[in-house]
Formats: structure tokens, sequence, C-alpha cells
């Protein structure tokens, strides 16, 4: 699947600003939800479940609407098209660290670990390793939601990685290199063999601490001392 035209990509391979979404979930306001935003966030609730029962290509908007106690017809005032819930439900599911924000302060370096806990914390969640597991077992059947999660995972995904890089000192042989590329084997080792694991073995449990051990390696290999 082609990305949007919006997708455009800067030098650094980062996607361009007019790509970039507003911070979603509780970060990103200090205001209480409206009632919109409340249906909206139980609708995408609602869709990754079905989704994740059913599979994309066997779930139809009428069941979507029936599970979220709402007409097709409000549903599609809402979405046009099952692929834009889809891309809206994993947006959804992005870290947003805000690095202005009161929790994210500290150096550079502090950041980035944060980022990078919080996209583990999200990609290593059982529930997205069920939805991995079906992209996987549907993409010839529906190959639009295998470029759909490309766009959004891969590539929006890792901004907050990639901003906190730009942040910090890096390892002299790495200055060199695109900061997307960067971002990309950082993750790689940060979390990969833990993904792959908990995608192939259902008996496959997370040690959390060797994970965070992992994160302050990967820090310590990629970054100069602050």
């Amino acid at each position: 699947m082609v990305a949007p035209a919006s997708a455009r990509k800067n030098r650094d391979g980062t996607l361009s600003q007019a790509t970039r979404l507003p911070p979603a979930g509780p970060a990103a306001s200090s205001t209480s939800a409206s009632p919109s935003d409340e249906r909206t966030e139980h609708l995408l609730t609602v869709a990754k479940a079905t989704f994740t029962l059913k599979g994309f290509a066997a779930t139809t908007m009428d069941d979507i609407a029936g599970a979220a106690g709402m007409s097709k017809k409000t549903l599609y005032k809402m979405f046009a098209s099952k692929s834009e819930l889809f891309r809206a439900m994993l947006l959804r599911s992005l870290p947003q660290v805000r690095f202005g924000h009161a929790e994210a302060k500290g150096t550079p370096i502090d950041q980035l670990r944060l980022s990078l806990k919080r996209i583990v914390d999200i990609a290593l969640a059982p529930d997205e390793i069920a939805l991995h597991r079906l992209i996987i077992s549907e993409r010839l059947l529906s190959p639009d939601i295998a470029g759909i999660f490309a766009e959004v995972i891969f590539e929006l995904g890792a901004r907050d990685v990639v901003e906190a890089l730009k942040r910090v000192t890096l390892r002299s042989e790495l200055r060199d290199q695109p900061i997307k590329q960067v971002s990309e084997m950082l993750l790689g080792i940060v979390f990969a063999n833990d993904h792959f694991r908990l995608m192939a073995d259902n008996s496959y449990r997370l040690n959390r601490r060797m994970l965070n051990t992992r994160i302050e390696l990967a820090i310590a290999m990629f970054c100069k001392p602050a």
C-alpha cells in the first residue's frame, strides 16, 4: 500500500510535520473529554476487540456498529470506511511523550528512556500482540491493513524515539547515519527478540527486569554519557 500523499519525508527519513498528528490520550489535554471524544474512544476500543476476535476481513461495519451500540449511519459519519477505522484504531495506541510535559522533564537520555519504555509497554501488551498476529495472518487476504500498519506503527510509531534521539549526543560512529535508521536499530535491539517470542510462543513470559536492562544497555551503546 502506498502511503498517503501527505506522508512526505524529510531528508533525515522522518515524516514531515504535515503527517504528524496531535497527541492523543491522557497526556494530550488537561481538560475533560467531551461526550464525542468518549464515544470515539469507546468505538475504537470495541473495534479493536472485534477485529481481533473475528479478523479484519470477516468483520463488517455492521458488526462494529452493533457492538458499539450505535447505528451504522452514525458509524459511517465518524469513519468513511473500515480501513479508515482500522487506521484510527492503530493511531489511538501510539505513545505520546510530549517533551515539554512535566513527566518528560529530565536529561535528553531520560527522555529517550521514557520514549523506549512507552513504546515497549504498548508494543508488547497482550492485546497488541494479538492484533499483530491478526495482521500477519491476513496480510494476503487484506493487504490494505499491512500497509496501514507499516505506515502507522513503523513510521508514526517511532516518532517520539526519533525526536528523543535528536536531543542526545550519539556515539561518533552513528552521527552520520540517518536518524530514522538509528531509531530503527535502537528499537530492534530493545524489543525485537521479545516481540518475536511473544508472537510465536503463547507460553513465553516477558521478563521486565531483563527488558529494562536491555534498554539501559542499548542507550549506553548508542549515546554518549550526559
